[in-house]
């Protein structure tokens, strides 16, 4: 079985995420002739046509990002409730353990008390926002750092730094030959 969850594919790529990592955005290519691979750090040529397909799809999805904690509560309470409905109306055997089983990994089993499920539910639902959260933050940071003002801030930033390290040079220069006098 496959931990793969697509966001977009074609003929030599396959862009997607891994159903373990929520933060992670992973690029498969294939048949690309240009690759470079060195401690630390791979680099992979993507090909035009590839990466303008890549840009229209959003690398992980961000729904939770903004909702309140009571925006939160509400929909668990609301998953929750829907659930225990459905493993009560289920007759067999087999129906209640498929009930339970979905959305068993977040909430729990769905013979479990109410209380615990919606516990359950609240606290992997308030970690994914704070995933969703850190990304969207970090994203929103180095997209603005990669605009032009961002890049401006960054190079006066840059000169500011060399421009105190040749005064910190200078001077420790001078005492220097003070010293040697």
């Amino acid at each position: 079985m496959s931990t793969k969850c697509s966001i977009a594919h074609g003929g030599d790529f396959h862009l997607y995420n891994e159903c373990f990592d929520e933060d992670g955005v992973y690029l498969e290519v294939e048949g690309s002739p240009k690759f470079e691979v060195s401690p630390g750090s791979v680099m992979v040529r993507i090909p035009a046509h590839v990466w303008e397909a890549i840009r229209t799809f959003p690398g992980v999805w961000l729904e939770w990002a903004d909702k309140s904690d009571a925006e939160i509560r509400e929909i668990v309470e609301k998953n929750v409730d829907e659930r225990i409905a459905e493993w009560r109306k289920a007759k067999s055997k087999r129906e209640k353990a498929w009930t339970s089983l979905a959305g068993g990994m977040v909430y729990g089993g769905a013979d479990d008390p109410r209380a615990k499920q919606i516990r359950s539910g609240l606290k992997e639902m308030l970690h994914r926002r704070d995933l969703q959260r850190r990304v969207k933050r970090l994203s929103q940071k180095l997209i603005w750092e990669n605009s032009p003002e961002g890049r401006r801030k960054r190079q006066k930033e840059s000169d500011r730094r060399a421009a105190r390290y040749q005064a910190a040079y200078k001077a420790a220069e001078t005492r220097r030959n003070k010293k040697a006098r």
